[in-house]
């Protein structure tokens, strides 16, 4: 992976403009990708993935696969995995775990989806 440092950011900028690593730059983009609908960026009309889509509602048994599928599409990524549970004891909660190999290093990224939205945990 090419070594260069880019600004952390969430889901808002840093306020400091503090620097983050490769790894986790990618794991910021693999987050906005996952949660930008596709269609809603002017340049780019492909990229995104809506996750925002499915809060509130049964998951389809496909969509860890999906997700896996785009982000291997990165060819930052070597590959990826996706594990969707179900939150014990919340209605239509879910946690996302992200398992995304790069160059021999794996990245882990974990969300959390209710029907409030998807929060980064991990």
């Amino acid at each position: 992976m090419t070594e260069y440092l880019d600004i952390r950011c969430g889901d808002d900028l840093d306020l400091f403009a503090r620097d983050v690593r490769p790894l986790e730059v990618l794991a910021q983009d693999i987050y906005h990708w996952l949660i930008t609908h596709k269609g809603s960026l002017f340049r780019d009309p492909d990229w995104g993935f809506g996750l925002e889509s499915y809060l509130g509602k049964p998951l389809p048994t496909t969509l860890a696969g999906e997700i896996e599928e785009g982000i291997r599409r990165d060819d930052r990524v070597s590959d990826a995995r996706c594990t969707i549970t179900k939150v014990p004891g919340e209605e239509e909660s879910y946690r996302l775990d992200l398992q995304v190999e790069v160059d021999d290093q794996f990245l882990t990224i974990a969300l959390q989806m209710s029907p409030n939205g998807i929060v980064r945990v991990a």
